[in-house]
């Protein structure tokens, strides 16, 4: 593309420009839409969710209805998926349109634009000079480019399956203890036990109430297991947290919810591994967990796709508190790129 970006090239396009998709993400985007003055011709979903639905004043038709009113539309992907089936049919309409995903970030407010890219060169530059591999190098110049331009490309050509992670660079060990913030429903947990069932300890963190009750559920056969329905902070506070019952929940309007760093939770006992998918509050999250960081240096896992800050402002955070991790970068099959994590070793 030879416009800085994909929300600069949109204000050009000439041809009709049709959303693929409903929900939290199309609203998003459509008002980032209207707000820069791009118009959008329609919107439509997959065969299955159509159903005579509509959205924002557009009746929300097929693909093929869409096709045969606009035979050559600008195709903006306004929903996640990792599901391989959606991920292929994302890439075949890729095939027949122009067709792009962009990055919206979930929580904040500021685009990963070219002037944003720009404004934080030094601090990418910084991150990316301590990347630990070529395959983390590649990720991350990767992930730049799709974020400044929304082209599924970029994140195919850096997808690694996250089963390759466990078998090369992060290995987990008989005796490791685990940490699991954003511990969901346990499929974390379960994953983490799995591949080492010889543990020493279990902790999870899980704020929403219907997740927390399946955590308990799916972990309830799994012995030296701590759960706390809870947030995880930076210091001891409560927190207005909005229940949806799933991966949405997040920090917003909602009822208050107790919420803990990590450090007071553990009183001192070590961990050996600690993963951290939060929504978005990744940055308190390690500044809470910084004395057992410090201490006893676990492996880690952060996600880095909730915030466009995410790539560059995590790996820096970390380093202030220990600078002698190895830092890896991986992207595993999602479209957009919901599923980017880095990796301390």
């Amino acid at each position: 593309m030879e416009y800085p970006d994909l929300w600069a090239y949109l204000r050009t396009v000439r041809k009709p420009i049709y959303l693929y998709g409903m929900g939290n993400g199309a609203d998003t985007l459509l008002q980032l839409l209207t707000r820069i003055g791009v118009r959008v011709r329609g919107v439509f979903a997959s065969d299955e969710f159509v159903r005579y639905q509509s959205f924002h004043g557009f009746s929300v038709t097929s693909y093929a209805e869409a096709r045969a009113a606009a035979p050559h539309m600008l195709i903006l992907v306004a929903f996640g998926s990792s599901r391989p089936e959606v991920m292929a049919n994302i890439a075949r309409l890729a095939r027949e349109q122009e067709l792009y995903a962009p990055a919206l970030p979930l929580f904040g407010g500021e685009l990963f634009t070219a002037a944003y890219a720009r404004a934080h060169a030094r601090e990418l530059a910084e991150v990316y000079a301590r990347l630990a591999d070529e395959a983390s190098r590649l990720a991350f110049r990767e992930l730049v480019a799709y974020k400044l331009h929304g082209d599924i490309r970029h994140l195919f050509a850096c997808e690694t399956p996250q089963a390759e992670v466990f078998s090369t660079f992060f290995h987990l060990r008989p005796g490791e203890s685990y940490a699991d913030l954003g511990a969901y429903t346990g499929d974390t947990i379960a994953q983490f036990a799995a591949l080492c069932p010889q543990y020493r300890r279990i902790y999870g963190m899980e704020p929403d109430a219907r997740s927390f009750r399946k955590l308990l559920q799916s972990t309830k056969n799994l012995p030296r297991t701590t759960l706390w329905n809870a947030c995880c902070a930076d210091r001891p506070q409560f927190l207005s947290f909005c229940a949806r019952g799933g991966r949405n929940s997040s920090l917003g309007e909602g009822r208050p919810m107790p919420a803990y760093p990590l450090d007071s939770i553990l009183g001192g006992t070590p961990i050996s591994y600690l993963k951290m998918d939060v929504e978005g509050q990744e940055a308190a999250a390690l500044e809470g967990a910084r004395r057992s960081i410090a201490a006893f240096r676990p492996k880690m896992l952060v996600s880095a796709y909730h915030r466009s800050e995410d790539l560059f402002a995590l790996p820096l955070r970390v380093l202030k508190i220990r600078p002698d991790y190895r830092i890896y970068l991986r992207h595993h099959p999602y479209i957009p790129e919901w599923d980017t994590n880095y990796y301390f070793v």
